[in-house]
């Protein structure tokens, strides 16, 4: 079944807002948000957000492409919005692949 844009957005933010929990985060997460600069994360959050959306799908996704990509930029940062495109454009490319 085929994720909508919207859908992989929900989930990433209701993600994101459990972890944040975690973090004592008290702002709101939006699609603008940016996961280094303003929620903090490190690499091993960046890895384990990466397989907890992995394990959701039950897809493997080239997370590890994605930030190395923006490790090479100047701007060291991926917002939510970036990342919900990212999920969108793997998981639908190989689930119609696979149709």
């Amino acid at each position: 079944m085929t994720q909508t844009r919207q859908d992989i957005q929900a989930y990433v933010l209701s993600l994101l807002q459990g972890l944040a929990k975690d973090w004592d985060y008290s702002q709101e997460i939006g699609p603008q948000s940016l996961l280094f600069s303003e929620l903090g994360f490190e690499s091993l959050d960046a890895v384990v957000l990466g397989t907890a959306i992995q394990e959701h799908y039950q897809r493997q996704m080239p997370f590890a492409e994605l930030f190395a990509r923006i490790g090479e930029q100047e701007v060291r940062d991926l917002s939510v919005a970036q990342l919900v495109e990212f999920v969108d454009t793997h998981l639908n490319s190989r689930m119609s692949e696979a149709t």
